[in-house]
């Protein structure tokens, strides 16, 4: 079979074969190729190694054979992202794709000495290091026509895979304005320079006069930021990992809650502040990777009480985040008004599954849930993904959104891959 390009290869728990099931404990490698190794370096890395594993094997048999299967933990990740970039010597293959015009080939390694190559790995990580925190203007940047902006965004979109190359093509194809395009973060596995570029932005949507934007996000932290803070701030002219942009009516506000995970690090509270006293009478709308409540996920009490004096004093219009592989679209907040959409759909293969019970409602592909612990309900997207052939009922759709902001106001449409909308309303 040919040589596939990297961007079509994924790393599951069965690309390891069987290299990990030895009879009795193995020396890890020669010390020349791990530095310092003792007996303490050989536990910890152990310990890593099997949690990293047991994550790994749980989400690749969830995904099925042949399907991107990436979990919340560094060092699988790291892993991951090695194996394609890095591999161990031996004999490594590129299974056949499982499903008829699936574009994934999943990568296999059949040889069983493997742990010195993961002590390299092990080796790697912990000299990893976060890149130097950039600092924001506290001036906005000017975008739009007048009083009229239009943007385009997607969220957890770094795949290159499944429905997010058709997002790309359908955005750059848009007949209408496009003045903004914005990803709320995340470039599986781990936002390696090599991801950024393979994964991102050779997919990114093309459009004259368009400026692009993005937030950080964990994967990308997994690496350091290394892909995020070299390649694609400089490549999208971004300054800092968070950053400000207004037109008459409107201050969209990007915020980086990956840097220090689902927290706000740095100077973004007092810098936000300063934005939102001389913004007049702009609204204001924030943008992060990760969210502040969630009906199906895990809460964010830090952002919440960092920005709880704005929340408090509705200050806040709306709000998109990405980080939970889902669309939910939230009703406004009854006690801070703000409009909470999650937008994680644009490029991971999810499952439909946990929302079955929930009524439709305004049509075929969106279900209402109730308000549960102070969160408010909303609507979920519940449609099949036509881009992982034969399973398409199984997995969530993919897709993207645009926000156009005429005067006061703001429209927002919800896109399938191929560019129709599933749902459309002014929401402000």
């Amino acid at each position: 079979m040919a040589e596939q390009p990297s961007n079509n290869k994924i790393v599951t728990y069965r690309s390891f074969g069987k290299a990990f099931d030895q009879p009795a404990p193995q020396p890890l490698t020669e010390p020349s190729a791990f530095e310092s190794f003792d007996p303490a370096e050989d536990t910890a890395l152990r310990a890593q190694l099997s949690a990293a594993l047991a994550a790994l094997e749980e989400e690749t048999a969830r995904q099925g054979p042949g399907m991107m299967a990436s979990v919340q933990n560094q060092f699988a990740s790291l892993l991951q992202s090695r194996m394609l970039e890095e591999p161990p010597p031996g004999d490594m293959t590129s299974l056949p794709p499982a499903r008829e015009e699936q574009s994934a080939f999943e990568v296999k390694y059949d040889e069983r000495d493997i742990l010195g190559w993961v002590g390299s790995v092990f080796t790697w990580w912990k000299k990893i290091k976060p890149e130097p925190w950039l600092t924001a203007s506290d001036t906005p940047e000017p975008i739009g026509r007048g009083r009229n902006l239009r943007l385009a965004m997607m969220a957890d979109w770094g795949t290159g895979l499944y429905g997010a190359p058709a997002c790309a093509r359908s955005i750059e194809s848009d007949p209408k304005p496009i003045d903004l395009l914005l990803h709320l973060g995340d470039v599986y596995y781990s936002g390696t320079v090599n991801e950024v570029r393979t994964r991102f932005l050779n997919v990114w949507p093309k459009r004259a006069g368009a400026i692009s934007r993005a937030c950080n996000a964990n994967h990308e932290m997994y690496v350091g930021g290394e892909g995020y803070f070299r390649e694609m701030l400089p490549a999208f002219g971004q300054k800092a990992s968070y950053f400000a942009l207004q037109n008459d009516d409107w201050l969209l506000v990007g915020l980086d809650t990956a840097y220090v995970d689902h927290d706000l690090a740095g100077d973004q509270v007092a810098w936000l502040d300063r934005l939102i006293s001389r913004a007049g009478d702009r609204k204001v709308v924030l943008f992060s990777h990760h969210q502040p409540y969630s009906l199906l996920d895990s809460q964010g009490p830090k952002l919440v009480s960092k920005l709880g004096h704005l929340l408090g004093r509705k200050r806040i219009a709306a709000w998109y985040w990405g980080h939970e592989h889902r669309c939910v679209l939230y009703d406004a907040h009854p006690a801070w008004g703000v409009l909470g959409r999650c937008i994680g759909h644009g490029g991971y293969p999810y499952f439909r599954e946990g929302i079955g019970q929930a009524p439709l409602v305004e049509g075929t592909v969106w279900r209402r849930l109730d308000t549960r612990n102070l969160v408010p309900g909303g609507v979920i997207l519940d449609a099949p993904n036509r881009y992982v052939t034969g399973e398409e009922e199984k997995y969530g759709a993919n897709g993207y959104l645009t926000l156009e902001f005429d005067g006061g106001h703001l429209n927002e449409s919800i896109h399938d891959p191929d560019g129709s909308v599933l749902r459309e309303r002014q929401i402000v």
